[in-house]
């Protein structure tokens, strides 16, 4: 599960990781949620690597009235990466559309009694990277178009397992081209870039419960809260 993630590095750390050209100025967020528009690197004209923003919260291109109100209200904002290359819903975005989606981190909940704690998850060198992700092109209710799009999932790994029993899948930057490159006729050579990350990946601690309130923003929501130990 991935119901929430922050990108705080600038444009320009995103664009040198990437090795693409952004020009939106886009400024740090602390808490994006899901709906609201984030960054995506996917395959553009030529197929050459390109920026785009897209809504979290992914529709396939059937979707239609009252079904595509229905993703409006509870969004697909994850996909399993175990079934998404067979599951109708995901299964086309999968073969065609896959891309990568920069991230300096992401929330997690671990239940404790009747409440849960949540913990920020970041890479444990502490570098930015990317989520792998789907995406596609909608109708939206209005008539019009929009491209929207899911972050994967996977087995949580050993950093995290006792937080959670999910986690995003992340795509190592020496992988990025394997993940937006491969065709139709590659794709079950993917399955190696969605395993569970191995141990020493992430590094996780709890943070202020205030993460929980979409409208809440800033630095502030990382830093770690004094709490209980992780496995109390």
């Amino acid at each position: 599960m991935c119901g929430r993630f922050y990108l705080k590095s600038p444009p320009s750390e995103v664009a040198a990781l990437f090795g693409i050209d952004i020009r939106d100025n886009f400024p740090s967020r602390y808490n994006i949620a899901p709906t609201q528009p984030i960054a995506v690197i996917r395959k553009g004209e030529r197929r050459q690597r390109a920026y785009a923003l897209m809504r979290w919260g992914f529709a396939p291109e059937w979707a239609k009235g009252d079904h595509l109100a229905k993703l409006g209200e509870r969004p697909l904002i994850n996909a399993r990466a175990e079934t998404a290359a067979d599951k109708p819903t995901f299964r086309a975005a999968f073969k065609r559309r896959r891309c990568l989606i920069p991230a300096n981190g992401f929330y997690e909940w671990k239940a404790a009694g009747r409440t849960r704690r949540p913990f920020a998850v970041a890479r444990a060198d502490g570098a930015l990277f990317a989520f792998a992700g789907l995406w596609e092109t909608a109708g939206d209710p209005d008539g019009g178009e929009i491209d929207t799009v899911a972050i994967l999932t996977t087995a949580a790994g050993p950093d995290i397992a006792a937080i959670h029993h999910r986690a995003p899948v992340m795509i190592e930057p020496g992988r990025y081209a394997d993940w937006l490159d491969a065709d139709e006729r590659d794709i079950a050579g993917l399955a190696d870039l969605t395993r569970p990350a191995p141990r020493g990946t992430w590094r996780a601690h709890e943070v202020s419960p205030a993460v929980g309130n979409v409208r809440n923003d800033g630095p502030h929501l990382i830093a770690p809260e004094e709490a209980l130990p992780l496995f109390a």
